[in-house]
């Protein structure tokens, strides 16, 4: 059964020509940028989405308090206790979910990718003095190590928390 996958790396088949190793790798660095993009960004908009809840609510529950103070027979009685319980658990989910950390990980790993084809594009460092074929198999070579460097960032940031 052939395998009709267009992302499985078949740059090893001789029979391809250096233009389809050359798609095939292309699409290989798209993909991991992506991911990594899309990762950095879900997890920066996580943190600044608990982080801003939670500070939003612990001054709501100082104001609640405060008119619970003033307003003592008008003021509902159980505001205040939803309000505190709202920051506590925004708290506790800004903590828990490591958001940050996988944002802050994440954000090099595809700064990484990118300045690799930039240098792969340019014919640069360790491609310069390389043939097509050789230079492709390389940066199919960077690739995967930074691909492994980030996702074993990723795997200490989840195994910490």
């Amino acid at each position: 059964m052939e395998n009709t996958n267009p992302y499985s790396t078949q740059l090893l088949n001789p029979r391809l020509s250096e233009d389809e190793k050359l798609a095939q790798v292309n699409m290989e660095w798209q993909r991991l940028f992506d991911h990594f993009r899309s990762k950095a960004s879900t997890g920066k908009k996580q943190f600044y989405f608990y982080k801003y809840v939670s500070i939003l609510l612990a001054a709501v529950t100082t104001i609640v308090s405060s008119l619970q103070a003033i307003y003592l027979a008008d003021f509902p009685q159980w505001i205040l206790p939803v309000v505190s319980a709202g920051a506590t658990v925004a708290v506790a989910f800004l903590g828990a979910s490591s958001s940050q950390k996988i944002w802050i990980n994440s954000r090099p790993t595809g700064q990484q990718l990118q300045t690799e084809k930039f240098l792969f594009n340019q014919q640069a460092g360790i491609y310069r003095a390389s043939q097509t074929e050789e230079s492709i198999r390389l940066f199919s070579e960077r690739l995967i190590q930074i691909w492994n460097d980030g996702h074993g960032k990723w795997e200490q940031t989840v195994g910490n928390d």
